[in-house]
């Protein structure tokens, strides 16, 4: 079968990054996307939404609710959440007042529209709920204070821009718009064009704890396989495209199950030069269970080589994957990575973020 020309993952995409300071001694996690996570669930659904937690489970409630649009959906563990947090990259633990700490957030789809909900929400996340604990005194939450926000566009030359400061606190419109499959259909090109060996190496980097599952178990370290990645990214791709695409995807199941058919052959092409991964383990707090989660993930690096011909049919869902994560938990932050290759930008130490395991 000929490899679709991926149409069908038609997404815009927004990313937001926030610069914060903290205004207390703050203490978080080495991970710190289910911190940001909860934080961020619980003002929204305590500051903005008035229903009853039975009320909001009824038919329809998130669709006309900003609020629960964006946390309700949660409630179901098949539906795909129309944000993913960007966490911290450092394993610190400990900020005096004064800290810095940037962090950010992915929005598919409608969720832009919701712009005022999450400053503010982010603004009462700092002065109101807190994050993480101060030390030395039980029961308090650090506080911090928003300096800066970006919209970012990964793809554009001017790539990162200013749309709120602490001093001018009016969230201005950006200029750089959503990425959308145009975008990621011209960075895949240009990757390609600078590939000049019949089989070219490709680098791929896991920015957080990423949790694959094949055939009902998790992928760990030293047991990285391309297909099975590639397969989990596909179904997050198709999912967001049912889910938040422009326009919604139909049939998103048979449209994946007839993608991966064409695709599976390539992907099994895909040979693993080196696996450098290494597995963070740790828990978090869910919410949604109540009780404490398993959340730990692959890290590091893997070297992959491949024919230029299946990098030319796959590279659009890779890099779509570098902007909506793959895998479990995408919601807190899991399953960010990047690519790296003979276009540049560069891999990084593969062992420079083991710091923390």
């Amino acid at each position: 079968m000929t490899p679709p020309p991926w149409d069908d993952l038609r997404l815009k995409v927004h990313i937001l990054l926030f610069d914060i300071r903290m205004t207390t001694p703050v203490r978080l996690p080495p991970f710190k996307g289910s911190a940001l996570r909860g934080a961020w669930k619980g003002v929204l659904t305590r500051a903005y939404c008035p229903a009853t937690p039975e009320e909001r489970q009824r038919p329809g409630h998130a669709d006309a609710c900003p609020a629960c649009y964006l946390t309700e959906r949660e409630n179901d563990p098949e539906a795909r959440k129309p944000y993913a947090l960007r966490p911290p990259l450092t394993h610190e633990t400990d900020f005096p007042p004064g800290a810095t700490l940037r962090w950010g957030m992915v929005l598919f789809g409608p969720a832009w529209l919701l712009l005022s909900y999450i400053f503010s929400t982010v603004h009462d996340m700092g002065h109101v709920a807190g994050i993480g604990h101060q030390p030395g005194k039980k029961g308090a939450r650090g506080r911090f204070e928003l300096t800066t926000a970006y919209a970012e566009h990964p793809f554009r030359p001017h790539h990162r821009e200013i749309i709120y400061t602490k001093e001018r606190p009016l969230v201005i419109t950006p200029q750089n718009g959503a990425v959308t499959l145009e975008d990621v259909r011209r960075e895949s090109q240009r990757r390609l064009a600078a590939m000049s060996e019949d089989e070219p190496i490709v680098r791929l980097r896991f920015r957080t704890p990423t949790r694959i599952v094949h055939q009902k178990k998790l992928v760990k370290a030293g047991k990285f396989a391309f297909a099975p990645f590639f397969q989990r990214l596909l179904e997050r791709l198709y999912m967001l495209a049912h889910d938040f695409g422009d326009p919604p995807l139909e049939d998103a199941r048979g449209r994946l199950r007839e993608a991966m058919t064409a695709v599976r052959p390539l992907a099994e092409r895909v040979h693993v030069e080196e696996d450098r991964t290494w597995w963070w383990d740790y828990k978090g707090y869910s919410s949604r269970l109540k009780r404490a989660q398993p959340m730990g993930g692959l890290m590091g690096e893997v070297v992959l080589r491949a024919p230029k011909a299946v990098w030319e049919a796959l590279m659009v869902p890779l890099v779509w994957g570098e902007v909506a994560h793959v895998g479990k938990n995408a919601v807190k932050g899991q399953g960010w990575y990047a690519l790296s290759g003979a276009w540049g930008t560069g891999s990084g130490k593969a062992r420079s973020e083991k710091r923390g395991r």
